[in-house]
């Protein structure tokens, strides 16, 4: 079939009234200037200018001429079927795995694909992380792992002569791929659908509820810092999924490991944390459910700095058969330095905002609440809290000396012996201390760095204004200030960020001791606020307000907890610890079977600036014993590396070297990542309802439930599938070279005529 199409460059009138426009500028200018020619001449002079108008004309319409022609080609659907491992669970209508149920679904609806063949080749392929073409689909179900997002992408590229009519994906629709493997099956889905024009009709065979699938208990997604401190409590969380452990206790636990004895090299063994007051490394849980998922808060006090395998485990049931899964093991590196913080107060807002400390990775702060007024007598604070070693730092509130006094034994006195140990003391605002508590008459009269006397001291309810500042101070930092690294708060503009911050609504009246004491904040108008000394081997702050609370309040909570942390590590000399020369990262601490591990490293001089000129050696350390030198790439302050060979479970120890000039620029950096012995295909074989549906629904179909599988192919049938297809091959008639060509001669011809009449 052959048909001629116009596409103007304008719409229709435009084009009509250019035309006519043309045609009437010509005539209408043209003839009364070659009017003195012979008759054959000007006709000839006016046609040759005509020609050019109409081939002008022609160009603006754009004409083609196409021909149609039908053209049968091979159409084909394509009949994915799930093989892995997960398709022998047996959750299917009486028992059936997942895999004789998708034999069963094809086998009812056999007649029906067979008359669909008649028509359409019906391509049958066996799929895991790649495809397995089959004429005969068979029970097996071995398949290491499923990856619905490769198998789509291959189905997308395969065939690419054929007219892809459709894919029917039955599966369990769970995705547990890993490394290259791991491609997202929504875009490939997209993918298909864009490139090849066709929809994807999932089929799902399978529960997401597993209560049949015996009993099984399992950790999953455990939450815990990878880096902590020593003496500090680090929270882990999880969640345990039990299924078919209806009315039956379960124990989880914590387990670290034990490296007295072991090397660099060697995995020493899990043991038990015991209980202790500031840990809780084991909990019971219990449902009357059988199949659900419990969060589960445990913690730990690491004792000593150094890398760690830290596992949280479900103790194994009798009767459960599958237990690989029930522990997951990770890494933490556990740091020097971690600080533990006494911080005596009553119950008030600036309190609680200091327990946020607790979220910081090297500070845990313990706080000893202090009952105010009448039931001040009431409170009983333990003697350990000041035995040597419990804590880095002392916090004081508004909390009286007397307090302090336990029967005969009088705290402040050990608290006074641990400050000259080198324990950081702080004192803050408030009204029942400094002076006004009665701390003139005791040791500590001697560390803090403000002026108090005995004679200061209020009783019962009694209360001194002229003692404290009743007005809004805005807390800046004096000259001193601006250089100490107590007040840095922001990496530019400190000052003006210090100006920024709500004003503190009052202070208590206080007045640095002696010349050695630095006063590192003061009101706007001059009120002395921060003070800090160092005493001994100790260092001392008091800080005559109680409400940097209101920080919080107003949208700086990061300021908040950046000037506190920068106290205490100020209090305990920790402002400047130092690193490795050669160090080493690996992230995350744990990877699945067959996942590449990026390994970062590098070498740093003492203003901890990069080694540019620096060679690395990187080895890794396999569980089975076998040594794999690394490629090195260079990134600007930092190498890299990659390692693939992962198959193997258990831990893994990279090495780096530095050299320069060819000699060692310190011991080696060390580093270890753990492939977790987990199968990823059946430790949790749920199906997946809701990404077969977005499978189904980012190409336009929906989802078909197995039983209305025969229903969808009838629809097929009755619709009929063309097997035809219209191919198109268009000529244009205005974008070539002989109409360009045309247009040149009839202009060059008629200037040529008129040049040789004088006309030009």
């Amino acid at each position: 079939m052959v048909r001629f199409i116009a596409e103007p460059v304008w719409s229709w009138p435009l084009v009509a009234l250019a035309a006519v426009a043309l045609i009437a500028v010509v005539l209408l200018t043209y003839p009364p200037r070659i009017r003195h020619l012979p008759p054959l001449r000007r006709r000839l002079l006016l046609g040759m200018r005509l020609a050019s108008a109409v081939l002008l004309i022609w160009a603006l319409l754009r004409p083609a001429v196409q021909y149609l022609e039908i053209d049968s080609q091979a159409a084909v659907l394509v009949v994915l079927m799930d093989k892995s491992r997960s398709m022998t669970t047996p959750d299917g209508p009486g028992g059936i795995t997942r895999r004789e149920e998708l034999l069963k679904v094809l086998a009812e609806s056999d007649e029906q694909l067979e008359e669909l063949a008649e028509d359409i080749e019906i391509r049958y392929v066996d799929f895991d992380s790649t495809l397995f073409p089959t004429d005969e689909p068979g029970a097996e179900a071995d398949g290491q792992f499923t990856a619905l997002g490769k198998v789509l992408d291959e189905t997308r590229r395969e065939d690419a002569g054929k007219r892809l009519v459709g894919i029917v994906l039955i599966s369990d629709g769970a995705q547990r791929a890993v490394g290259e493997d791991d491609v997202d099956p929504r875009a490939a889905a997209r993918r298909i659908a864009e490139e090849r024009g066709v929809q994807i009709h999932t089929v799902l065979v399978g529960t997401s509820e597993l209560a049949t699938a015996g009993l099984d208990l399992s950790v999953e997604d455990v939450l815990v810092a990878p880096d902590t401190f020593e003496k500090k409590t680090t929270p882990v969380q999880a969640q345990v999924r039990l299924i078919g452990a209806s009315g039956r206790k379960v124990k989880v636990r914590l387990l670290l490991e034990d490296r007295t004895g072991k090397s660099a090299g060697e995995s020493g063994e899990l043991v038990e944390i015991p209980y202790s007051a500031d840990a809780k490394p084991m909990a019971e849980i219990e449902t009357r459910e059988n199949s659900t998922v419990i969060p589960v808060d445990l913690s730990f006090v690491a004792q000593q700095a150094g890398e760690y395998k830290l596992a949280i485990e479900v103790v194994p049931l009798d009767g459960e058969l599958k237990v690989n899964n029930n522990r997951v093991e990770t890494l933490i590196t556990v740091r020097k330095g971690g600080l533990k913080v006494a911080y005596f107060d009553i119950l008030r807002p600036e309190a609680g905002k200091l327990l946020r400390l607790n979220q910081t990775s090297q500070i845990q702060l313990d706080w000893q609440v202090v009952l105010a007024g009448e039931r001040q007598s009431a409170t009983q604070i333990d003697p350990a809290l000041f035995a040597p070693g419990a804590y880095d730092v002392y916090i004081i509130g508004d909390v009286p000396a007397s307090v302090f006094r336990l029967g005969g034994t009088d705290l402040l006195l050990r608290l006074a012996e641990r400050v000259e140990q080198g324990a950081g003391l702080a004192m803050i605002g408030g009204r029942r201390n400094f002076g006004s508590g009665g701390y003139g008459g005791t040791r500590l009269r001697e560390y803090l760095p403000v002026l108090m006397a005995s004679t200061e001291t209020l009783t019962g309810d009694q209360v001194d204004p002229s003692r404290h500042h009743s007005r809004k101070l805005q807390m800046i930092p004096t000259r001193d200030g601006l250089r100490h690294y107590l007040m840095q708060i922001a990496p530019r503009d400190n000052e003006r960020m210090w100006r920024n911050l709500p004003p503190l609504a009052g202070a208590t009246r206080l007045e640095e001791k002696s010349e050695n004491v630095e006063v590192l904040a003061e009101s706007d108008d001059g009120v002395p606020l921060l003070f800090a000394a160092d005493t001994g081997r100790a260092r001392v702050v008091a800080f005559a307000a109680d409400d940097t609370y209101r920080w919080h309040l107003h949208g700086f909570e990061d300021v908040h907890q950046r000037f506190w942390q920068q106290l205490i590590l100020w209090l305990a000399h920790k402002e400047h610890d130092a690193d490795a020369p050669v160090w080493v990262r690996v992230e995350p601490k744990n990877f699945a079977p067959g996942a590449r591990v990026p390994i970062v490293f590098g070498a740093r001089d003492a203003e901890k600036q990069p080694i540019e000129d620096a060679e690395f050696k990187v080895e890794v350390l396999t569980p089975a014993g076998e040594r794999k030198e690394l490629t090195v790439v260079r990134g600007g302050a930092e190498a890299l590396a990659e390692f693939s060979g992962t198959e193997e479970p258990g831990d893994y120890w990279v090495t780096v070297t530095a050299l320069q000039d060819g000699a060692a620029l310190s011991l080696p950096a060390m580093a270890r990542f753990i492939v977790d012995a987990r199968d990823l295909e059946l430790d949790n074989p749920a199906a997946d309802p809701d990404l077969m549906e977005e499978i189904a629904s980012v190409t336009g179909a929906v989802p078909l439930p197995p039983e209305q599988f025969g229903t969808f192919l009838d629809e097929l049938l009755d619709e009929g599938i063309s097997t035809e297809i219209t191919r198109q091959t268009q000529v244009n008639l205005w974008d070539n070279w002989w109409l360009l060509g045309a247009f040149v001669l009839l202009l060059a011809c008629e200037w040529f005529l008129r040049k040789r009449r004088g006309l030009v």
